[in-house]
């Protein structure tokens, strides 16, 4: 690629260290002008482009992976004219893999081109494209998604070209300004944002973005692209930051070919901060640099970067001090072992003390140890278990606090047991590797010789060997396997909630025990019992109908599912389809629910609500000590943990006994209440307050106040954001109870005032204008499924599960699968419609879709 007049501007998008001021949940800086071009032509080739419009000649995904250039690489061009927005896509591809499926065009080879009226706008599209590289589709293909809320809306449309050439496709689209309300004008602002996917790689597709945050699709997540006269800033490379070993922060900037052998001067204001080369890297330009050393709360309000004097990039508003909190937050501790044989404690320190160094100045470690009973202990004078409090002090700032399980086992020489006769260890390989089981049979004792060495360097190396040993010594056999909720991880879960609840205090604030369920005051309530269609209210041949459509898409799919159908609590269709592993699907076979599991633990909070345990717009702090006297701008309540507006990140924390300590460090830096960001740290922040007011850590509290009362046996979940195990019938009852409004047979969970505080709303009291046009509930989501009510509501899921309760149809529909599968959006919309279709008493006209 040859660059225009050099390398104009560029913005270097800095990843997790160096953060930008926020506006419609994105840098305020990252506002792209996008040129008006005439005498554009959609013929699939850059003739007619030379080298204008916005350039963005290097993409990669939100945390700054690329492959290589030879493998795969994408650029784009931004123009807009008076009959809309103009792309051109020039995607480098080595080996093309396209989808069989129209409605799955996204999961291979493809672009996802998403273009609103603006950011944060109710009006906005998708649209997929397949350039047509393979002999089975040799033609481009292409898929609108239509998110517009506006009336009246008109018919989608795009003009769209594509061209080939060996190793490379060109894809130039023009997307028509009769798409939107009204057409913009110059100096106006629309929304856009852009992947390209690429499938030939192992575990799934790879995918780089032009895209502010890496979260569900949303307006409110698209860059800002103003209509211009003329281009800028365009984007010849990125950045993403950290901290080296001597604690400074670092910056790693990758950028097109051209760049390689210029020099790169950071800058802040007229101050050089640092110069370096770029060099070439595997076929791209590359250079680090490291910024001076700085001490206590330092701010750049802009950094620059300069080449051939020239501006080509800039980042507003680098925080390093939030910078470092981050870096401190995700710089783990280490024991000398975590399962050890004398009285004495082994030594902790930072897993790097180097950068610890560099981020906290001189420091010190001292730690407090307690047995199992809670009281503090000088040695480990008998084996068991022990908790590790760790404190580091610096000169400045208040003391950090890490916790973790140690484990003392019998009196055994810590190194001998590698002369011990080996335990019977063994191991089934994915056929993925392409060892035949055969092998590793005969080669059993090979692996087995491996596996326990494997395991004796855990005992050093791993703090969950500790947590797993000592809840084997305290075992008592018990004849049946143990379930997970009940096994070795939840129950040192459990012992940390106590020892937590001593030393916070919190045991005499919340001493009592929740008791949830109560009997109901009244009649009992539906619950679910097998019955005809007739009985449920459908159309007499429903089951068959809908059982034919299931049938069909088992046939024509790689996944399997099985499916638990109720209305007015009578099960009219209960079945599992096709096969996995090598096995007949069945009812009882469990399946990822992945975040329907973030419903699950939402109604675990709402019974604390309930009782008066937790108010939902209290701030955190009055559940959570650690995160008192802490000054912040927007406090942190409960009712942000559960609606994605906390700012926090990622779905961590619940297996984490000192989460609370860590983001109570990093409390002053999140950005509460300025985005909804998906995400599920949030949920497991949720957990740990549940778990103060109660006593009760998360995986014995699904037990005791939910599974256990409802008879839900085969559900496994010991998280509160996406690790749910479950079965068809299990999760249909907990759609019951919702449907129900809190109450299930002769007991009451909640009250139906309580479960009305749980349904989804505006978020405009947590984010102002920019929540007006998101609605979201304590674990709930509006589904609005077509035929169906547009009161149905329930949550999404990862693996394409399905959990859906519409109150107006008394209707709940599950699907439980571990994967989307071949032809999901094909069949999914023929499975709802069935549904809707075999409905003898539908919904009322003011209810449907």
């Amino acid at each position: 690629m040859k660059m225009a007049r050099p390398y104009a501007v560029l913005f270097a998008v800095v990843g997790v260290a160096l953060v930008a001021s926020a506006a419609h949940g994105a840098d305020a800086s990252l506002l792209f002008d996008a040129p008006q071009l005439d005498g554009i032509t959609v013929d699939g080739t850059a003739d007619d482009w030379s080298d204008r419009g916005l350039v963005v000649g290097i993409m990669t995904t939100p945390e700054g992976a690329l492959r290589r250039p030879d493998d795969f690489d994408a650029a784009f061009r931004l123009a807009w004219d008076d009959r809309g927005l103009l792309l051109l896509v020039t995607v480098g591809d080595n080996a093309p893999v396209e989808s069989e499926d129209i409605n799955s065009l996204w999961q291979k080879d493809s672009i996802e081109a998403f273009v609103a009226s603006e950011v944060g706008g109710p009006d906005y599209y998708q649209v997929v494209v397949a350039p047509g590289r393979t002999e089975s589709h040799p033609d481009l293909r292409h898929k609108f998604y239509d998110f517009r809320k506006t009336e009246p809306k008109r018919d989608l449309s795009v003009e769209v070209a594509r061209s080939v050439m060996d190793a490379r496709y060109v894809v130039e689209v023009l997307f028509p300004w009769a798409n939107l309300p009204s057409a913009p004008k110059e100096g106006d602002e629309i929304g856009f944002q852009l992947f390209v996917n690429d499938a030939d790689v192992a575990g799934g597709r790879f995918q780089v973005q032009f895209y502010p945050l890496s979260t569900a699709h949303s307006s409110s997540r698209m860059h800002r692209i103003r209509l211009a006269s003329t281009a800028g800033p365009n984007r010849f490379a990125k950045a993403k930051s950290g901290f080296s070993s001597s604690g400074r922060v670092q910056l790693e900037l990758t950028g097109v070919a051209e760049l390689t052998g210029a020099e790169l001067t950071v800058k802040s204001g007229s101050e050089t901060l640092a110069t370096a080369v770029f060099e070439d890297r595997a076929g791209r330009a590359g250079a680090t640099v490291l910024l001076p050393e700085v001490s206590g709360v330092h701010t750049y309000e802009t950094i620059t970067f300069h080449a051939h004097d020239e501006l080509i990039g800039a980042l507003r508003k680098a925080y390093t001090d939030k910078a470092r909190a981050r870096t401190l937050l995700e710089t783990p501790i280490r024991f000398e072992r975590y399962v050890f044989s004398t009285a004495t404690f082994p030594e902790c320190d930072f897993e790097s003390p180097g950068v610890a160094k560099g981020l906290l100045g001189d420091y010190t470690v001292t730690t407090t140890f307690y047995d199992k009973h809670f009281n503090e202990a000088a040695s480990a004078e008998t084996p068991g278990r022990y908790g590790a409090v760790v404190e580091i002090t610096t000169a400045h700032g208040e003391p950090l606090h890490r916790f973790t399980t140690l484990f003392r086992q019998p009196n055994l020489d810590d190194d001998f047991g590698r002369f011990l006769s080996p335990g019977k260890a063994s191991i089934i390989l994915p056929e993925e590797y392409g060892i035949r089981p055969e092998v590793t049979e005969e080669y059993g004792n090979d692996l087995s010789g491996y596996l326990w060495n494997v395991f004796l360097d855990s005992l050093e190396q791993n703090s969950g060997s500790a947590a797993l040993m000592a809840g084997l010594f305290e075992a008592t056999p018990t004849g049946e396997p143990v379930r997970l909720n009940e096994g070795v991880y939840a129950k040192d879960r459990q012992w940390w909630v106590g020892l937590k609840r001593k030393l916070y205090g919190t045991e005499v604030v919340w001493p009592d025990k929740l008791v949830c369920p109560r009997p109901i005051d009244g009649p009992s309530a539906p619950i679910l019992r097998q019955g005809t269609a007739e009985e449920a209210g459908m159309k007499p041949d429903a089951a068959e109908e809908i059982d034919a459509v299931l049938q069909e898409w088992a046939a024509d799919s790689d996944e399997a599912f099985a499916a638990c159908l109720v209305r007015d609590g009578v099960i009219f269709l209960y079945k599992a389809y096709g096969e996995r592993d090598g096995n007949p699907m069945t009812v009882t076979t469990k399946s990822w629910m992945a975040s329907i599991t973030k419903l699950l633990s939402g109604t675990l909070m709402m019974m604390c609500v309930d009782q008066g345990l937790v108010d939902l717009d209290a701030p955190v702090d009055t559940y959570l000590p650690r995160f008192r006297g802490i000054e912040v701008e927007t406090p942190l309540t409960v009712r942000h943990l559960y609606t994605h507006t906390n700012g926090l990140w990622g779905h961590w924390g619940d297996d984490q006994h000192d989460f609370e300590e860590l983001i109570a460090e990093y409390y002053p830096f999140l950005d509460v209440g300025e985005e909804h960001l998906y995400n599920g740290a949030g949920y497991a922040l949720g957990g740990k307050i549940i778990e103060t007011v109660t006593g009760e850590a998360i995986p014995g509290f699904y037990v005791n106040h939910l599974f256990g009362p409802l008879g839900c046996g085969h559900t496994d979940v010991v998280d509160t954001s996406g690790g749910a195990r479950s079965v068809p019938l299990d999760i249909a009852k907990i759609g019951q109870l919702l449907l129900n409004r809190g109450t299930y047979g002769d007991l009451r969970f909640f009250s139906e005032e309580t479960f009305d505080k749980m349904m989804p709303r505006k978020l405009t009291p947590l984010l102002g204008p920019a929540g007006e046009n998101i609605e979201w509930g304590i674990g709930m989501v509006w589904m609005e499924p077509k035929g169906l009510s547009k009161k149905a509501f329930g949550h999404g899921a990862a693996s394409a599960a399905t959990l859906l309760i519409d109150p107006d149809n008394k209707l709940v529909v599950v699907m439980t699968r571990n994967a989307a599968g071949s032809n999901f959006s094909k069949y999914n919309a023929k499975f709802i419609a069935a549904v809707a279709d075999n409905l003898a008493v539908p919904a009322t006209a003011e209810t449907d879709v």
